[in-house]
């Protein structure tokens, strides 16, 4: 399949090392605005754009997008006239309510795509999902998420499309909507009970710093979330899920939001049953590249839509939060 990276930053970081090593896909442009401020090492048979609506005029099977959530919808929108398979990022746009409509028009049109949600292709939340529906812990009663973020942009306060919500970013946008993804693809449909956040105003953009939100399932599982923006210190996310009979947790400190998770399982004494430690398939130097290996393979043979769904109510959740 002939590959189009439209992106420069995470593109290059996250997907491009992967891409050298998937014969499946044949690389055949990179596309950025910032094209001719990039100092790039030129690879054979690839070219280099700056328009991305130059890149549906080329001998393209397959879009892979990382951009900011505004380009992203205009492309994704754009698309929609051409139905070349598609890989994007969340969140979906920059409002719920056009995400919504890009979405059931993709499926309309039987579009192949795949969602990049980083944490839905991780091992280890792949195990935890086998123990909550095939474990000798009994039913899940209730689960805590902590995760503290240490981002460039979130600390220097840069000014930039990921500190400002309107944009499709900010810490429910760009995070929130991670947490909320796997929270449905462990405990199924949700709905927020309540939240409460913290807000700072910088250079002109209310920024949200904190945000504390309770949610229910349809299986009668609730749950907590504490999300906060550090200026400094260490960086963890840490997930703890209560059963019936024991508890595990699922936990990392790591300056890579994907690397060195750690899953312990527990019985009702506190007896630790069983250590997992995070099992990759190719090594990278971006964490979520692994993430996206896995992803990729799962594209080449069979895409599926559940990832789409989990971010689509990831952002209507978002929506409530004000």
């Amino acid at each position: 399949m002939n590959v189009a990276l439209v992106g420069s930053n995470f593109g290059l970081k996250g997907y491009l090392p992967v891409l050298k090593i998937i014969k499946e896909f044949n690389l055949k442009i990179i596309c950025s605005r910032n094209i001719n401020r990039l100092n790039l090492k030129k690879i054979n048979g690839v070219k280099y754009l700056s328009e991305w609506k130059d890149v549906f005029k080329k001998n393209i099977d397959v879009l892979i997008l990382a951009v900011p959530p505004k380009i992203q919808e205009e492309i994704l929108i754009y698309n929609l006239k051409y139905k070349k398979k598609i890989i994007f990022e969340k969140p979906i746009s920059c409002n719920f309510q056009k995400s919504n409509r890009i979405v059931n028009q993709m499926i309309k049109k039987k579009i192949k795509l795949e969602l990049n949600l980083t944490y839905l292709n991780h091992s280890l939340f792949k195990k935890v999902k086998k123990i909550i529906y095939n474990s000798d812990l009994g039913s899940v009663v209730n689960y805590n998420i902590d995760w503290r973020i240490v981002s460039y942009d979130f600390n220097k306060r840069k000014i930039s499309w990921k500190i400002d919500e309107t944009k499709g970013g900010g810490l429910k946008n760009i995070f929130l909507t991670h947490i909320l993804s796997y929270c449905e693809y462990f405990f199924g449909k949700m709905n927020l009970i309540s939240y409460k956040i913290e807000k700072k105003k910088i250079k002109g953009i209310n920024f949200k710093k904190k945000i504390l939100c309770k949610l229910s399932h349809l299986n009668f599982v609730e749950g907590k979330i504490f999300l906060i923006a550090k200026q400094k210190g260490a960086q963890y996310h840490k997930i703890v899920i209560k059963f019936e009979n024991g508890y595990i947790q699922l936990f990392t400190k790591s300056k890579d939001w994907t690397k060195d998770f750690v899953l312990k399982t527990y019985n009702k004494k506190t007896k630790k049953l069983k250590f997992y430690k995070t099992m990759n398939n190719q090594f990278f130097k971006d964490g979520r590249s692994n993430q996206i290996y896995s992803m990729l393979r799962n594209f080449i043979k069979k895409p599926k839509n559940e990832n789409l769904i989990y971010c689509l109510n990831a952002e209507k959740i978002n929506k409530k939060i004000i």
